[in-house]
């Protein structure tokens, strides 16, 4: 705490120093979504600029107090990623205690629910940690949550190292930790810190809904095509599908020679309900006479037929 009181008093007018950052280093492989589809990332910080904040001694935190919708609990946390520099660059990697991720927020975190020992953090980037892959689920429950960083190495007073970066942009309220020595853990804003820690988490909700009716689940149906609505019709059908997991989809109108008189959808879709408007044109946008065709979707090894009628 001591360091932390001089540091104030004398150094954060001249220490602190804006700097650019890179985009982001992505460490490890990229998360795989199960069923529920990744959520926007959760910060505080804004902007692209950054501060150094060479004011750490070991075994002291930094970190961000982050909250998701009340609706998404409970939550799987599935990527951190926490903002790293110094004033020159190229300091290279530096080795780190611990990424550490707790069930609460201020005044007091209490103990990690998961910890990533060793993290190797890189000068100008803001390292992203990929905790999908690792034993155990890490969820939370309800409620706020924080993501910090603990320190290995000392870089208090040192301009030249690299430590903890933040936005500049003003420290938000109850949304920034510091867990000093002594002293335990503060509000960063408390302690003279301007602005919000750059640390975020990637989630997913553990439980939602996916839009799939339970039915084809449970016949391990992975692809239904339902039938157009209205049909007949004489300006526009729609024609809706459904499906139970990620598939590339080819929705196209036939005639009743089986040539193909136009193609609705052709590309990935994800699980849930999807449609398609058909004005009754061909491909090039003319309009097709009246008759009998037919809607064919094929959606991974999926293939469904729907009859079609067009009157004008």
């Amino acid at each position: 705490m001591e360091q932390w009181q001089q540091f104030r008093r004398v150094s954060f007018g001249r220490i602190l120093l804006a700097i650019g950052f890179s985009a982001a280093l992505v460490l490890g492989p990229v998360a795989v979504v199960g069923d529920c589809p990744e959520e926007p990332q959760l910060q505080n910080y804004t902007g692209a600029g950054a501060v150094v904040c060479p004011c750490f001694v070991a075994g002291e935190e930094a970190g961000a107090v982050l909250t998701a919708p009340a609706e998404h609990y409970p939550i799987e946390i599935l990527r951190v990623g926490i903002g790293w520099g110094s004033l020159y660059g190229g300091t290279g990697t530096s080795l780190e205690q611990a990424i550490h991720i707790y069930g609460a927020g201020l005044p007091n975190p209490g103990a990690p629910l998961f910890s990533l020992d060793g993290p190797n953090l890189t000068d100008g980037f803001i390292n992203v940690f990929d905790l999908e892959p690792l034993p155990g689920e890490m969820t939370i429950d309800s409620g706020a949550f924080t993501v910090t960083l603990e320190f290995l190495n000392a870089n208090a007073g040192d301009s030249y190292a690299p430590s903890m970066i933040h936005d500049g942009n003003g420290c938000q309220a109850g949304k920034n930790v510091v867990f000093a020595i002594p002293g335990g853990w503060f509000d960063s804003c408390v302690l003279g810190v301007t602005g919000d820690w750059i640390v975020f988490a990637v989630y997913r909700q553990v439980y939602c809904e996916s839009g799939v009716p339970e039915e084809l689940v449970t016949a391990n149906m992975p692809a239904l095509l339902l039938g157009p609505q209205p049909n007949p019709f004489s300006q526009e059908t729609r024609i809706e599908y459904v499906l139970t997991s990620a598939e590339h989809v080819n929705l196209s109108i036939y005639d009743v020679r089986g040539q193909m008189v136009t193609t609705l959808t052709d590309g990935p879709v994800g699980p849930g309900y999807h449609g398609a408007i058909w004005h009754g044109d061909a491909e090039d946008g003319s309009p097709m006479a009246p008759g009998v065709y037919f809607a064919r979707m094929t959606a991974g090894s999926v293939c469904c037929t729907r009859r079609v009628v067009l009157t004008r």
